[in-house]
């Protein structure tokens, strides 16, 4: 067998702990069929084999972004978009000046804001009534889990002082003291209350901006994007739209997705069934739904994340929005369904309840079924070491370790004991890393996520304090198997992606320097010189 294209003079870093660092790589067709000593590959060379002089640079695996929405961001970025670092007045402008320059638009949307610039009865329906009466308008917050209606909204969905909160002091309307909708929307159920009745996007809109996306994925040196839902109004583009660009070639990633969420209490009961027969319909490895995500508690910048201690803010108090004993219950069916599971969980009494699940799931024997928290927040400290125990992932969204300025203020010094990953690292817990995306478009790049879990401190910001505990910062080997093997194993794609061995599809990504190399401040600044999928380059800057 000869091979189509074989790489050499590198410093080719394999993720295999075998041998973790060879000379050469051959690959035929879409996969790698060698990964050794530079004689070796030569060996395969044929008349047609292009060789590929590395010239030194750095090849790694493709990297895998572990949590994102790529079919969410593709409706949500479909209108204003707001930077997180603005001020109320800065967001009003903005919002105002996408209004003006969409005088047609039927709908206006948006999402970026800080949840944090407004006090803590949030964002009032009068700020966009004053911009937009009569047409409806909804603009999300930067962490998607709360909303900003202006009056038409309210409205048009039949939200009134009458309507009752989906889960009351969890997901539910900000009220004045009337009772009357302020237009602050907190969590999934209640913005899609809205989005049920309202329709605001467009679908030629939404495929061109899937399309970007995945564009801007390749540059990055994505090859691979672990999809972590959409509420029902997407899921026309998500099982219609996305599986022809797929096709087409039009997206440029690897997608494993779950659909749709289980975000309110019952949803088990309508996604649980859906979900088993759409993972049969769809199972290969470029198009694959297998898991079962389930969001358990909010965010701590919503005071939403589940804590099992009060808020230092106002003494509040959040509970999951399932108790242990009902996600165990959920997780075992899905397990014996042979679905994965994904759980939302910031706050340590819903990483609690994960890990109650995880430990009946390992109990009765499903030793196969991946379960990933997602985010990992605040961990109690007698739990960190379950992770390992009872094969957790962590997926995190490293861009969030330099901190919050709000935090503080919510929960008191327990913001210094956050994100402990080094140490459930430690106790045998695999760590992945994913952007969220778009819930935090700045961190998006893989190797920004490499270097803050380094740093714990935002890039290009050495003024910024670096988040304590200063000792949970990441290794760099710790940074790339976040971005490849392990968010590989959570797909359940390891034997198939996340390290350079024969056998395994040719997902790679060439890189300017050697991440093991230069300042880990400065790992941000490297060049993506070619990402490569399926064997074939999706894009190129040398």
């Amino acid at each position: 067998m000869k091979a189509d294209r074989i790489f050499v003079n590198g410093q080719i870093y394999t993720v295999n702990d075998r041998s973790e660092w060879v000379e050469a790589v051959a690959i035929k067709g879409d996969r790698i069929i060698y990964a050794g000593d530079e004689e070796g590959a030569r060996a395969l060379c044929g008349e047609n084999t292009e060789v590929t002089d590395l010239a030194g640079k750095m090849m790694l695996p493709g990297f895998i972004d572990g949590h994102c929405h790529p079919v969410l961001a593709a409706h949500y970025l479909c209108g204003v978009y707001l930077q997180i670092e603005w001020g109320v007045e800065e967001c009003l402008a903005e919002i105002r000046k996408y209004v003006e320059a969409n005088p047609d638009n039927e709908t206006y949307f948006g999402i970026g804001y800080a949840e944090w610039i407004f006090d803590e009865t949030g964002p009032k329906k009068e700020m966009l009534d004053e911009i937009c009466a009569d047409k409806p308008m909804m603009i999300l917050g930067s962490s998607a889990h709360e909303a900003w209606v202006n009056s038409k909204a309210l409205e048009l969905a039949g939200i009134t002082k009458d309507t009752p909160d989906p889960i009351p002091g969890f997901h539910y309307f900000h009220r004045d003291a009337d009772g009357e909708p302020t237009g602050h929307l907190l969590e999934i159920s209640t913005e899609n209350m809205i989005m049920e009745k309202i329709n605001f996007f467009d679908h030629d809109t939404i495929e061109h901006v899937m399309k970007e996306a995945s564009d801007e994925y390749a540059a990055m040196g994505v090859t691979s994007t672990c999809d972590m839902g959409i509420p029902e109004f997407g899921l026309k583009a998500y099982y219609e739209t996305l599986p022809e660009m797929i096709d087409d070639g039009v997206y440029k990633q690897r997608f494993f997705g779950c659909g749709q969420m289980v975000a309110d209490k019952g949803d088990e009961d309508i996604v649980l069934p859906r979900l088993v027969e759409y993972s049969r319909k769809y199972n290969s490895d470029k198009y694959n739904i297998h898991f079962l995500k389930i969001i358990n508690d909010g965010t701590l910048e919503t005071r939403s994340a589940a804590l099992g201690e009060p808020y230092d803010e106002d003494g509040s108090m959040v509970q999951p929005l399932f108790t242990r004993e009902k996600i165990a219950e959920v997780g075992l069916k899905a397990a014996a369904a042979g679905l994965d599971i994904n759980v939302h969980g910031i706050g340590d009494e819903a990483i609690s309840g994960t890990l109650a699940m995880a430990k009946a799931i390992r109990e009765a024997g499903y030793n196969d079924c991946r379960i990933t928290n997602s985010h990992c927040d605040y961990v109690k400290d007698e739990e960190l070491g379950l992770f390992g125990r009872y094969d957790v992932l962590a997926n995190t969204t490293c861009v969030w370790h330099y901190g919050n300025p709000d935090m503080e203020a919510v929960i008191g010094d327990r913001q210094n004991r956050t994100f402990r990953i080094r140490t459930m690292i430690d106790g045998g817990c695999r760590m992945g890393q994913g952007s969220d995306f778009p819930v935090d478009e700045f961190g998006r790049e893989p190797l920004k996520g490499i270097e803050m879990g380094c740093t714990r401190q935002l890039f290009d910001h050495p003024e910024l304090p670096v988040l304590k505990p200063y000792e949970e910062k990441l290794s760099v080997d710790d940074g790339i198997r976040s971005y490849t093997i392990n968010n590989a194993y959570q797909m359940h794609m390891d034997d198939r992606l996340g390290s350079i061995e024969a056998g395994k599809y040719a997902d790679l990504v060439i890189l300017e320097k050697n991440l093991f190399d230069v300042p880990l401040n400065e790992i941000h600044n490297i060049k993506v010189c070619e990402t490569i999928m399926d064997g074939k380059t999706t894009y190129s800057n040398y």
